[in-house]
């Protein structure tokens, strides 16, 4: 019988459908003076049986329609009442019924099929008019290897019975052995089969807690009470469901597959003490049939969602389907549980395409918007046959932006951090090249002007690493790469060394090949006090690092009129940087291959790093870093990099950069 046929009886009328259960309890019938004396007898044999209660023929005890074969005494009462209406018996009062088995038999099994062989099974009968407790009446029988169980030769003169056993359970999900104790509260009118498992469990203490207390309704009342309670602890309705000692977790149906769902969530929630987890379930739930405790919820739930994203419940099934030889149709109860609990909307046909991120703080796949990924990476698209489906990684950082892009424009993923490029005729994004990857923290940077460098190495944060790259102090008239500083030029870089003393690190140092760009780093370290002698060489750092062909630069500087105007004219207009015989490199390409293959390969880690260079590479590095914002325009009449002048490479911990335009002097110009 279904909770559905249950939930009808209620609607219905009692005597439309009641079914005597002539072939395992004896009714008598009191009419008038006509009293039928069998009770007497029972009374005089065994006392116990005179205290059945004649009134507790509830809906549930005579109403279900289960027959049932046994081997008990039996009193036929349908010739007595067939001379009456149902109406007129009920109107007047006339039925007096009592309950008595004798030498009856039931049997069931024990879920999870992992019950220890020789285990026993225990049913004690309850008192239906001292609150259901239980009775010194009590019956056992043995568990089979299978779990299954059988007991013979009960008496019984009240229906209503408590069965239990203990046994040791294997948890399925991770495969520790915990000792429960299984129960199940019974109506020996609805039938013979009685199973146990983690439901029955949980309905039977909630009814007892309901029986005993101000509850006035029938026991069948009560059970289906119960039961609501217990499947709503999963997001389901138990109309939808088999009466819950009829189901075991073996059977094909959707009972059976409900009931397996369930068993594997609850053994999710058990953190390694399955027996300590449900003990403390089974008093939440008996207290007022609510599962208050939101913390074990989530957790089951975020294992649900987790195994589903992995496999779709495949290793589970195996497992199940190794133990149970065969597995129902579980999985949707298991995803229908974590979309309730974590709070998933509906997915219709108006939602779909909607986009949706676990909003619970609690939960291990939260986040705070679509962006966040601090604690989780997953996301989810309303499909419009499969429900809500995960996000793939590639589809991730735009699927949830709308605003127009333009061909060509650099964008950073709002998911994965990772940078893209609009194809405007395609009308897709593709992953970024390095150099368009830098053009948007070139564009970032916005940097427009010289800025002090100790400004800026003061305003370096925690998570914060730089790469200083200065021109040389003031020089010699010797430029070859044996030409020295001049005494001022030593002077200068000692000045600016003592204005970076803020942090304790020492500076990392670098320089060009020549002697001018290692006596800079030398003095500034000795300005504020640290050790100069270890000093890396970068050959990368000399002046020619943006020169293509030699021969095509001096051609180009006579046709500008010198290397100054030459160079400016190339990082601010891109001359002579195409063609076969070109005498600069692209200027976005070489830059960039500095900074990230040259400079962030040989620094990856280092917080504070000092290098110097030379004009030829500062001015187009400065442009480029720039978006030739800040202007040496030497060719158009312009200016030129001052000493001590460059380029701050600032980067956090997630890699990003960003370019600040430095000085050492008060001017980062020349005069």
């Amino acid at each position: 019988m279904g909770f559905f046929l249950q939930k009808n009886f209620r609607d219905r009328s009692f005597w439309s459908r009641v079914t005597f259960p002539v072939l395992l309890a004896t009714l008598f019938v009191a009419c008038g003076e006509d009293t039928v004396n069998n009770s007497d007898q029972f009374s005089k044999d065994d006392p116990e049986l005179s205290s059945a209660d004649d009134s507790e023929v509830s809906s549930s005890s005579v109403a279900s329609g289960s027959k049932r074969s046994s081997s008990s005494s039996k009193t036929s009462v349908t010739d007595s009442l067939s001379s009456q209406s149902d109406e007129d018996l009920v109107n007047d009062s006339l039925l007096d019924v009592a309950y008595v088995l004798v030498d009856g038999t039931v049997s069931g099994t024990i879920a999870l099929d992992g019950f220890a062989k020789s285990a026993k099974i225990n049913m004690v009968q309850l008192d239906s008019a001292d609150g259901y407790k239980e009775t010194k009446i009590e019956f056992s029988g043995d568990i089979g290897k299978n779990g299954d169980y059988e007991i013979k030769k009960i008496n019984l003169p009240q229906p209503y019975v408590m069965f239990s056993a203990e046994g040791t359970v294997e948890n399925v999900v991770d495969g520790k052995s915990s000792t429960v104790t299984l129960s199940t509260l019974g109506d020996m009118t609805s039938g013979e089969v009685f199973n146990l498992n983690l439901l029955t469990t949980l309905e039977a203490e909630r009814t007892k807690e309901l029986l005993g207390g101000k509850n006035k309704a029938s026991v069948e009342a009560t059970k289906y009470e119960a039961a609501e309670d217990v499947w709503n602890m999963f997001h389901l309705e138990s109309i939808d469901f088999d009466i819950t000692e009829n189901i075991h977790v073996s059977d094909a149906g959707e009972s059976g597959a409900a009931l397996l769902a369930a068993t594997v969530l609850l053994q999710a929630g058990s953190d390694g003490d399955f027996a300590k987890f449900f003990k403390a379930v089974v008093a939440d739930i008996r207290k007022d049939g609510k599962w208050d405790d939101a913390d074990a919820r989530i957790a089951i739930a975020d294992w649900a969602l987790a195994n589903d994203l992995k496999d779709g419940y495949a290793a589970l099934r195996k497992t199940l389907e190794k133990r149970l030889g065969k597995a129902a149709e579980f999985e949707w109860y298991l995803k229908n549980f974590y979309l309730n609990e974590l709070k998933f909307p509906d997915c219709d046909d108006e939602s779909v395409d909607d986009v949706f991120f676990v909003g619970n703080k609690s939960s291990e796949f939260y986040a705070a918007n679509y962006s966040d990924v601090s604690k989780s990476t997953e996301r989810f698209v309303c499909d419009e046959e499969k429900g809500w489906i995960a996000i793939p990684d590639e589809k991730k950082d735009f699927i949830d932006d709308a605003t127009p892009a333009e061909d060509g424009e650099v964008r950073r993923g709002a998911f994965s951090g990772k940078f893209f490029v609009y194809d405007g005729k395609k009308k897709e994004w593709r992953e970024a090249t390095a150099v368009e990857k830098d053009r948007y923290f070139v564009l970032a940077s916005n940097a427009k002007e010289f800025v002090d460098i100790q400004d800026v190495y003061e305003s370096i944060k925690d998570d914060e690493r730089v790469i200083f790259v200065l021109r040389h102090a003031e020089r010699g008239d010797d430029t070859s790469k044996g030409g020295t500083l001049t005494s001022n030029g030593k002077k200068q870089s000692e000045e600016v060394g003592a204005r970076l003393t803020k942090f304790k690190e020492d500076f990392v140092l670098g320089a060009s090949e020549f002697l001018r760009a290692h006596q800079t780093v030398e003095s500034i370290a000795k300005g504020r006090g640290q050790q100069s002698d270890i000093r890396d060489t970068i050959p990368q750092l000399n002046d020619d690092w943006y020169s293509k062909n030699a021969e095509a630069v001096e051609k180009a500087k006579n046709e500008c009129g010198g290397g100054w105007e030459v160079t400016s004219k190339y990082a601010y207009t891109g001359a002579y940087s195409t063609g076969a015989d070109a005498a600069y490199y692209d200027l976005a390409e070489r830059s960039v291959e500095l900074i990230e293959d040259v400079l962030l390969k040989k620094y990856p880690t280092e917080k504070f790093v000092l290098l110097s260079s030379h004009d030829k590479l500062m001015v187009p590095l400065v442009a480029y870093c720039s978006n030739l914002q800040v202007e040496l325009k030497k060719y158009d009449g312009g200016k030129w990099i001052n000493y001590l002048a460059g380029v701050a490479i600032i980067i956090d911990k997630d890699g990003n950069r960003r370019y600040v335009a430095i000085r050492g002097l008060e001017s980062g110009y020349a005069n």
